[in-house]
């Protein structure tokens, strides 16, 4: 079937699941181009498979930027706390050198640029580099012209200080524009940036959610290669698992749990591939319905069963789709969609990982942990789910459990 052949070419060529978009959505926007180019379904697959252009414009439908300055103020909370506490004390003679990637409409790098200046900070003193696959994201930031809808949360205190309210909407000062350098760029090709100067921090966050194992291997080999030794890098509240066994070190700083680059690319990434077409997807908007529905203890009452399970059923979603929730800072709705696929799939432990994970976000440590308990009881092979207890055990002063859980989690990766 038509559509399922370009569903597969944009599964290949840029690394995320259909799934994930959305059928519907993907029909539109190939109706939508064809209308353009005044061609059929069938004629506009062959197009699509000889034009690199048309394929860039197909692409551009298909990406919903969905950030805001200051998007998850406890990252960029330890962010400022790590510049304080290490860089200004220890490397304040050197450029500090961040990277945004994918940077979308420019929120991002400005919000780390304003946060920057904020702790006295000289523009002489940072570099600050941002990248996207999107023209239309990267022309918007280059305006950086801003909506309400691009400020969020309480404390608006920066938008008095870098804005100025115009007909347009809020433009961003000039002092904050000229520190950010915005450049296209894939960010699984090999030669990404190969010209710059290593970086001491890099923000690639919820973008790995999207691709498939291979795609997110590719990707934190090229993060590794861009980072410092002893660099860090940022992701989601639900991608420092990804980091595990891949270039880098989980470490807290605060609330939030970030990689640190190891000095020696892992034998497991070596050999991997960079040669393939593929596309950063940008953060996407996915609207989901939340509600609560509290996991029994016991076997619950037949009748009572009966009565929720159409709820269930409406409301059923998959893993991947909480993960999005989760990275577009939806926490508490994310906690609510994964309680109700877990009262469906009680043995799923992925599901627990993935739970304890977005409470690992919150800040609810006690919570998180009997997740990763759970979820190693329901497969004692769940690396992840031993790191993220191995690390909680480190922050609670039981050096002891740690160690045992660590070298359970370094046995398995010799598997």
């Amino acid at each position: 079937m038509i559509w399922s052949k370009i569903e597969n070419l944009l599964c290949r060529q840029i690394g995320f699941d259909a799934n994930i978009i959305g059928t519907r959505k993907i029909v539109k926007a190939v109706e939508n181009r064809c209308l353009i180019c005044r061609v059929n379904v069938d004629d506009y697959l062959h197009i699509l498979t000889k034009s690199s252009q048309e394929f860039d414009e197909l692409v551009e439908l298909l990406v919903v930027p969905e950030t805001w300055f200051f998007r998850d103020t406890q990252t960029y909370d330890a962010f400022a706390k790590y510049v304080r506490s290490q860089w200004l004390n220890k490397f304040s003679n050197s450029k500090f050198r961040l990277l945004s990637v994918p940077c979308s409409t420019g929120e991002e790098p400005y919000s780390l640029a304003m946060t920057l200046l904020d702790l006295g900070l000289l523009p002489n003193q940072f570099h600050i580099d941002a990248v996207d696959i999107s023209k239309n994201a990267l022309s918007k930031a280059r305006k950086a012209v801003y909506s309400r809808n691009s400020f969020r949360g309480h404390n608006l205190e920066f938008q008095n200080r870098y804005f100025t309210s115009t007909d347009k909407g809020y433009q961003l000062s000039e002092k904050v524009k000229n520190t950010v350098n915005l450049s296209q760029g894939n960010l699984l090709e090999a030669n990404l940036l190969l010209d710059r100067i290593h970086y001491d921090i890099i923000f690639c966050r919820n973008v790995l959610i999207y691709f498939d194992s291979s795609g997110r291997k590719n990707t934190l080999k090229n993060l590794h290669r861009l980072l410092k030794n002893q660099g860090l890098l940022f992701v989601g509240a639900s991608e420092t698992g990804e980091l595990a066994n891949l270039g880098f070190d989980i470490i807290r700083l605060n609330s939030v749990f970030v990689g640190q680059k190891k000095t020696e690319i892992p034998e497991n990434l070596k050999n991997t591939n960079l040669n393939y077409p593929a596309y950063v997807i940008p953060q996407s908007k996915i609207l989901v319905e939340s509600y609560q529905i509290n996991k029994p203890q016991i076997a619950p009452n037949t009748e009572k069963v009966k009565k929720i399970q159409p709820l269930l059923e409406i409301q059923d979603c998959h893993l991947d789709s909480i993960r999005i929730l989760a990275d577009q800072g939806n926490l508490t709705a994310a906690i609510s969609q994964c309680q109700n696929y877990i009262y469906q799939h009680s043995t799923s432990a992925e599901a627990y990982l993935l739970l304890g994970e977005v409470y690992q976000a919150q800040g609810l440590e006690l919570q998180a942990e009997e997740c990763f308990q759970k979820a190693v009881y329901l497969d004692p092979k769940n690396s992840q789910a031993l790191l993220h207890l191995a690390l909680l055990k480190e922050q609670q002063g039981n050096q002891e459990k740690a160690n045992i859980l660590r070298q359970r989690w370094q046995r398995l990766q010799q598997l």
